[in-house]
């Protein structure tokens, strides 16, 4: 139910100017029955446990998946968001399920409202333009236009990946705001989204580049908050097999980076950047975890985003993209020995305007493979980011770009 003109100037008025906070906070009920809207701050949803936004109150800033001692409570609400598309969606079901979910965007009692259903029955909220968007609708995912195109029928192995579920497409992994991982497929394909699963915003770096365990699926690398980095086999359809545990310590790596063969044993290999600047080669062993590694070389801290983007330069060799802190982009060639040959400059500027740089292989279907990029959106104010492919050529460069896709700037894309 969307609020008239004149609602929204209000709610506008009223919390104009106040920055996003990133917690909920549960309050008394104080001594007198005070107004809910002197109580309630500005950028915020607050729930309360009586009708008429009385009783105890809980401060709402971010999506709660999970109310906890707030499950089943809240009888009445108050708005104060900012954004003219901010609204708050409840949802009857933990995790956000999206059965029965309503949105609205000022204040309600629910015992008074269209709802009635909805009173101390909530047990998962969202905020935001997100909730305007998704409120009803589990498909927190990106949308990719036709621009991803059909693969040649054969493609060596330096370029054969990025594709989740063998439909001949390069596809996507996105993980929402809400941490949930999704799998996207061309809009002209066979393949069908698919939700992979939740809790993966506990995971502090994601990479994939084809298969590590010789059964010819893609698979993932993730690393925890504690360090551990783990090992998600695909399964061929567009999610995985249960993950093995690699090893403990990767948190002292300040970037990763899937490369595949690096080392010339037709084995993928991963890349790692540690605090120092030091980048080093972990050669795999074929079946998902990794030998003794091998120092590439010093100085990479100039470096703040690597992408293992396959054999860019059509040498039969899997090559890295690296972008530096003054937005140049560069081609690092391997040599088919762990370490790369000498560096050409592929982008002269500007690169550090795109949040994430992603290789997915050959996304246009020209059998060569390809840089995808998060790029601002059209709708900026929004928070909508495009996704770009910038075509590669035979020698290493790359084309002007297309567009690929839209999502949210809360999308993480790989």
């Amino acid at each position: 139910m969307r609020p008239s003109p004149s609602a929204r100037l209000l709610r506008g008025a009223l919390t104009a100017g106040a920055a996003l906070g990133l917690s909920a906070t549960v309050l008394s009920s104080p001594a007198r029955a005070a107004d809910g809207w002197e109580r309630c701050p500005a950028n915020a949803v607050c729930g309360f446990s009586k009708p008429l936004y009385q009783g105890d109150m809980i401060v709402i800033r971010k999506p709660m998946a999970s109310l906890g001692a707030w499950d089943n409570r809240i009888r009445s609400f108050i708005v104060t968001l900012s954004g003219y598309a901010d609204a708050v969606c409840f949802y009857p079901e933990p995790g956000l399920a999206p059965e029965g979910s309503t949105h609205f965007y000022t204040v309600g009692s629910f015992d008074e409202s269209a709802y009635p259903q909805l009173d101390r029955a909530v047990s998962s909220v969202d905020i935001g333009p997100e909730a305007d968007d998704f409120c009803g609708n589990e498909s927190r995912l990106p949308f990719l236009y036709d621009n991803p195109r059909p693969r040649p029928a054969a493609l060596p192995a330096t370029g054969a990946f990025g594709d989740l579920n063998h439909d001949g497409y390069a596809d996507v992994l996105a993980r929402n705001l809400i941490g949930q991982l999704w799998s996207s497929h061309a809009y002209t394909s066979p393949g069908r989204n698919a939700l992979v699963g939740g809790g993966w915003d506990g995971m502090t770096k994601l990479v994939r580049h084809g298969d590590y365990d010789g059964d010819g699926f893609e698979d993932v690398y993730a690393r925890d908050r504690a360090g551990v980095l783990w090992f998600y086999p695909g399964n061929g359809r567009g999610w995985f097999k249960p993950r093995l545990k690699v090893g403990a310590g990767w948190n002292t790596m300040r970037d990763l980076a899937a490369a595949s063969d690096l080392t010339g044993d037709g084995k993928g290999d991963l890349l790692a950047s540690d605090g120092d600047g030091v980048l080093w080669t972990y050669p795999g062993n074929g079946r998902g975890w990794f030998g003794a590694r091998k120092k590439v070389g010093g100085g990479w801290k100039a470096m703040n985003e690597f992408v293992g983007a396959g054999d860019m330069n059509s040498d039969k060799k899997a090559d890295l993209v690296a972008r530096d802190t003054a937005g140049k982009l560069w081609l690092y060639p391997g040599n088919g020995r762990g370490w790369f040959g000498t560096r050409k400059l592929i982008g002269t500027g500007g690169w550090n305007g795109h949040a994430e740089l992603a290789g997915l292989g050959d996304v246009t279907g020209d059998g060569r493979p390809d840089l995808v990029a998060h790029a601002p959106g059209r709708e900026s104010h929004q928070g909508r980011v495009r996704l770009l492919v910038y075509p590669g050529t035979a020698d290493g460069h790359l084309l002007a770009p297309r567009d690929l896709g839209d999502l949210r700037s809360t999308s993480f894309v790989f």
